[in-house]
């Protein structure tokens, strides 16, 4: 079975024009793309511009600017039009929005060229509208995955236009039959009770995967027995400085000296913004009787305007809160962790919690999320009944407290591998098919 992926962007720290979106969205699409390559013919097409790459299991299509301009037509220049013309708009966005609906004659003919027995729409906006557009009107057959739900959460920030659109397609795609998956049973649960007020027949749950430990060689680390005084001094001057973190080397050996010297360390990963909630774990250290035997490493880039670095210089937490920036080598830190964060206020499934028990890594997070309805299990999770920093506090006094059974938990993140997730959404692929062929 042929099967063309079609994405906003992926992540992958290999090819240069596919490192700007340092996203977890970007991360598992890229994961989803190469893991369903294990098991079918994969082609992928993304906003981005690029040549043609062939990759381990699947081929990155070209996508330049020639084939841009040579293959849109008419109707892609009157879309893109209106596309610009949208009110209460940017003249940014303008611009984004103009290009993403030209860029349908591309597409168009990349489907032509290609002709994938199914299309697999990543995310629903602006961006891949056309996408949708493009399927309709060449009577494909194609599927959209949702990663996360925007509409109904104050929390994310987006514009208006763009939660409508999210409201309009799923109430289409239930009205019309299009399948749709999403990432955990709390989204479709969501959208049932909030969008449609009603059960969604056509909405199928693939929780996301993760790839099993791939801990390297260490080789980057230059180990150290006891703790370089320099690197708290060096930290105080980066948390002066807008995106400026110490070397991943000085702090695992600070974090290995920590630990060595009865700290608790607690990792929260995920790019810093008001949604993901780390200002919550950065109040909650506020507490001295708290923070005094715990270091706690906020992994990922800033996109909240520097509001946790602040907050940290504030409270004077340089020994307790160590911003760490993006990592890309977090398997070889798992090991150095005793309990992982996820405090989002809204989040569609959770990777950083899978990444944590496969390697043995408890986890706390809210009761109320969508994820933690798939993601609970009591050997790998506590679960935070209410939304209040003691109620953290008092939870992470548990986690920190239990003994907990490492082999436990890895066979709990064993439950969501990539190769389970991969096969999952090829099945749902082939019963489209056949739903479609039964109905011919």
């Amino acid at each position: 079975m042929k099967v063309m992926i079609l994405a906003p962007y992926i992540y992958d720290e290999n090819m240069i024009e596919f490192t700007k979106n340092k996203t977890g969205f970007g991360i598992m699409v890229r994961n989803i793309v190469s893991s369903v390559g294990k098991l079918e013919d994969v082609v992928l097409i993304t906003r981005v511009i690029t040549k043609k790459k062939s990759k381990e299991n699947f081929t990155i299509l070209s996508h330049t600017w020639k084939q841009f301009f040579l293959n849109a037509k008419l109707k892609d220049w009157l879309m893109g039009i209106r596309g610009f013309l949208g009110d209460n708009v940017t003249f940014k966005d303008r611009i984004r929005h103009f290009f993403y609906e030209a860029d349908g004659g591309y597409v168009r003919k990349q489907i032509q060229m290609e002709k994938p027995d199914i299309v697999h729409i990543h995310g629903i906006g602006t961006i891949t509208e056309s996408y949708i557009r493009i399927c309709h009107e060449m009577k494909v057959e194609y599927a959209v995955t949702l990663h996360g739900l925007i509409g109904m959460n104050d929390s994310i920030s987006a514009p208006a236009y763009e939660k409508q659109i999210e409201y309009d397609f799923l109430v289409k795609a239930e009205n019309n039959d299009i399948p749709v998956s999403v990432i955990s049973s709390g989204m479709k649960v969501r959208i049932e009770e909030k969008y449609l007020k009603r059960k969604a027949n056509n909405i199928v749950v693939i929780t996301n995967g993760v790839k099993k430990s791939e801990v390297n060689d260490k080789n980057f680390i230059q180990k150290k027995g006891t703790l370089d005084e320099t690197f708290l001094e060096h930290y105080s001057n980066c948390l002066k400085q807008t995106d400026s973190y110490p070397e991943l080397n000085d702090i695992y050996n600070f974090l290995k000296y920590s630990k060595k010297n009865g700290k608790k360390i607690l990792f929260f990963v995920g790019n810093i913004t008001s949604n993901k909630n780390q200002i919550q774990a950065v109040e909650m250290l506020k507490n001295r009787k708290i923070c005094d035997n715990i270091v706690l490493v906020l992994w990922g880039r800033e996109v909240d305007a520097g509001k946790v670095r602040k907050k940290i210089v504030e409270y004077k937490l340089q020994r307790n809160v160590i911003l760490g920036g993006f990592n890309d080598r977090m398997d070889d830190f798992w090991e150095l962790c005793d309990v992982n964060l996820f405090l989002s206020l809204n989040d569609g499934f959770g990777l950083p919690i899978v990444e944590g028990y496969m390697h043995g890594i408890p986890c706390i997070t809210f009761e109320d999320l969508d994820a933690t309805q798939d993601l609970y299990y009591p050997e790998a999770m506590l679960k935070v009944k209410d939304r209040s920093t003691e109620s953290v506090i008092d939870t992470l006094k548990v986690a920190l407290d239990k003994k907990w059974n490492n082999k436990e938990i890895i066979k709990v993140g064993n439950l969501f591998s990539i190769d389970i997730m991969s096969q999952k959404y090829v099945n749902w692929y082939r019963t489209i098919k056949e739903t479609v062929a039964g109905n011919s």
